[in-house]
């Protein structure tokens, strides 16, 4: 069967041939609709993102199999090839301005004179699957279940930024290592100990670990321990053999040798606790932009992979009966408990050393007198 399309506008782009996607969609580029569609165009002002049908005019023959830019590889239609059947494409673009029958957009991946064949609003409701707050009752991990599954590492990113307050390099890391992982062991977290995360690490990387593989320190599903390295395993308790260790290689080096701006900014900024209003908030632009190049690199680029690991994990956590401090009157977990002179206390009113964890690892406090 046979199907007719329409034109109805052209791309005035930069981009004279086909380049970096990513590069591409950071240029504003504007569609010129054809004058015959005007009316077409009415109120089309009241939505900020559109969704542009193109055709890809310069495409190759099209392949049914072949490797992706980054990642294994993948059949067509699995993948955003534009070397299709149908060489037809769709982006998600900003509206930045219309000027009659041109409309300036942001985010448009095609070159210059591709054929446009349709424009539609974005419309989050249509477009971006959500789960019913009942779904997400009954699986409270699906999104980023499926996000591991179609290796949708931006978005994984972006979650992990919703807990950790910004995006930097190691939080992508820390993405990268969590869902290699989890692909590798071939499991699902369900938020219980029967999966274990072990980071070598307290840094931004064990964030991204936890937003990936559901373990935490809450569900008693994370392990610490105090290496300094920029590592993580993962183990299933029902085969502690078979763990996957993921280590970040070269640990600085990357950042020097790749993005040699925002490494001379973060030894002015972080490390020297210097550096201006100005160059703070550089950094946070110029970290935000490493951490989303790194989150598409290939992740033996940075990282070294081990399997069939050996982990030696501790019993299920206990359930520990309660005391009650006799000083303060506030409950506490017996064995965190002082005892002194028959009475029973908590740490901080008997004046006790504890265990702290900060920026600087694992160390024990011992209070002044």
């Amino acid at each position: 069967m046979k199907f007719n399309v329409t034109q109805i506008g052209t791309v005035h782009s930069e981009f004279d041939e086909p380049a970096d996607p990513d590069a591409m969609r950071e240029v504003a580029s504007t569609i010129v609709v054809d004058e015959a569609y005007e009316e077409a165009l009415y109120r089309i002002e009241d939505s900020d993102h559109l969704k542009i049908v193109f055709y890809i005019h310069e495409a190759d023959e099209p392949t049914l199999r072949g490797p992706r830019r980054y990642g294994v590889e993948r059949g067509t239609f699995a993948c955003r090839s534009p070397h299709r059947p149908s060489p037809i494409g769709t982006t998600t673009v900003e509206l930045l301005e219309r000027d009659g029958l041109a409309l300036q957009v942001r985010g448009l991946d095609a070159i210059d004179g591709t054929p446009v064949l349709d424009i539609k609003p974005y419309a989050p409701s249509l477009d971006r699957p959500e789960e019913a707050d009942d779904d997400r009752r009954d699986a409270p991990r699906g999104r980023i279940k499926r996000g591991i599954r179609n290796r949708e590492r931006e978005e994984l990113l972006l979650r992990a930024g919703e807990i950790h307050g910004h995006f930097c390099p190691y939080l992508a890391l820390g993405v990268m290592a969590g869902v290699h992982a989890m692909r590798e062991l071939g499991t699902e977290s369900e938020g219980m100990e029967d999966l274990v995360a072990v980071v070598e690490t307290n840094s931004c990387f064990a964030d991204g670990v936890q937003t990936v593989t559901g373990c935490t320190f809450g569900n008693n599903a994370l392990l610490y321990r105090d290496y300094g390295k920029t590592a993580m395993t993962l183990v299933s308790r029902d085969n502690s053999d078979n763990g996957v260790r993921v280590h970040v290689k070269e640990r600085e080096e990357i950042i020097e040798r790749d993005y040699p701006e925002a490494s001379e900014l973060f030894e002015t900024v972080i490390a020297d606790r210097d550096g201006t209003p100005a160059e703070r908030e550089r950094l946070t632009e110029r970290w935000q932009a490493v951490a989303f190049d790194l989150i598409g690199r290939p992740i033996f680029d940075v990282c070294d992979v081990q399997t069939g690991v050996s982990v030696d994990l501790p019993d299920e956590a206990p359930i520990y009966e309660d005391a009650q401090c006799v000083d303060c009157g506030e409950s506490i977990m017996a064995p965190k408990a002082v005892e002194r002179d028959g009475e029973t206390y908590c740490r901080d009113c008997a004046n006790a050393s504890y265990l702290q964890l900060d920026g600087r690892g694992l160390s024990r406090i011992e209070p002044s007198e």
